[in-house]
């Protein structure tokens, strides 16, 4: 009696840390889900007129309509420094300040330059800050403490002058010698784990890649992903990776859609189904981060669903001949390769992370919780 008491309170622990977790990165999503959704449409519009040609890539109107369409993912550190700092409790402006230093002209072009890096005499492992989370959630969170030691040690009339600056200081070195080349070390080890995978198993790939996607976008390490993606279609002519994350992308968007049907909040509804659209043309944080993962129980349905339809591309060696998000405007991209069965994936993710949402039932947003997450 006494053990089982001790594995419930042991599972309760696990269970609201859990949630805390997710609690706390979807806080840092929420106030900007419908620049995510907004943004998404925009990237939609343009890969639909790219493709039919109303709008070629090498020209000026392409670059201008691109950079509408990518300035929020680009940006993104900033405007979680924004959330992030009212969630920990740092001044807004300093956070923001924070985000636009690891994002600065010279900064950017020095770690993506050829030549090593130097602060103080020591080397910086080089490091892209452009649309990551984790190095900017990290700063934050460190800056939060910065700030509580200056006010406990500055006099209050001197907080607002010495403050930033001390925080900043302190803040920036290990964000460009800690918390950047943290994600890409882990970056790497991903990278050589599915290659290593693949190799061993496509069809475990695919569950792994497609169950776990979401959580690598939410720690901003399928960029390392990313990266083989690229190398292998100049290489090869072809990549793997691309295809599996198809399930991932359409259950996502499956699951959204359930929600949408069950939720009785009329505001919610029109944001689930906007986030599902979205989905389909590869864009997911509008699903994961304001619906799905806000509500816990649809997440897990996509995961499942998304492992089972990416286990189907790994299967039957799904492939794309260009790099590419999965979505229905670049489905061209998968075609010459094992393409009815990719189509097949994305339909299975898409289907199962419906119904598996439909039959599970979850806690729904009143309105009155919706206004009070929008005031945070």
């Amino acid at each position: 009696m006494t053990n089982a008491t001790s594995n419930d309170k042991q599972e309760n622990i696990l269970k609201r840390s859990a949630n805390a977790v997710i609690d706390l990165l979807s806080s840092f999503f929420l106030p900007i889900i419908n620049l995510l959704v907004s943004v998404g449409i925009l990237k939609g519009a343009l890969t639909l007129l790219q493709v039919s040609g109303v709008v070629a890539a090498d020209t000026t109107t392409y670059a201008i309509l691109n950079g509408m369409a990518d300035a929020l993912f680009y940006f993104i550190p900033i405007f979680l420094a924004f959330t992030a700092s009212k969630r920990f409790g740092v001044d807004t402006v300093t956070g923001m300040l924070i985000g636009c230093i690891i994002l600065y002209p010279s900064i950017t072009e020095i770690m993506a330059g050829s030549e090593p890096v130097y602060l103080f005499g020591l080397e910086l492992q080089k490091a892209t800050y452009s649309s990551s989370v984790i190095p900017i959630l990290l700063a934050i969170y460190t800056a939060s403490w910065v700030q509580k030691a200056c006010y406990n040690v500055i006099p209050e009339t001197f907080r607002g002058m010495f403050t930033p600056p001390i925080t900043i200081v302190i803040v920036i070195p290990l964000t460009l010698g800690v918390f950047g080349p943290l994600g890409t070390l882990v970056g790497g080890w991903l990278a050589t784990g599915y290659e290593f995978v693949y190799g061993l198993s496509p069809l475990v790939a695919g569950i792994l890649i497609g169950a776990f996607q979401p959580f690598l976008v939410i720690l901003g390490l399928h960029w390392a992903l990313f990266t083989i993606a690229m190398n292998n279609v100049a290489v090869y002519g072809f990549d793997t990776i691309m295809a599996l994350f198809g399930g991932a992308i359409f259950a996502q968007g499956g699951a959204a859609l359930a929600v949408a049907l069950k939720t009785k909040n009329k505001k919610f509804r029109s944001q689930a189904i906007s986030a599902s659209l979205t989905t389909l043309l590869g864009i997911t944080e509008p699903a994961m981060y304001g619906v799905n993962l806000r509500l816990k129980k649809p997440m897990v349905c996509a995961c499942v669903a998304g492992g089972l339809g990416s286990a189907v591309a790994g299967f039957f060696g799904c492939a794309g001949t260009a790099f590419a998000l999965p979505a229905l405007t670049t489905l061209p991209v998968f075609m010459s390769r094992a393409f009815i069965p990719f189509c097949i994936s994305l339909a299975v993710a898409f289907g199962l992370a419906f119904i598996f949402t439909l039959m599970v039932p979850f806690n729904d947003l009143t309105e009155e919780e919706m206004a009070a997450e929008e005031e945070v």
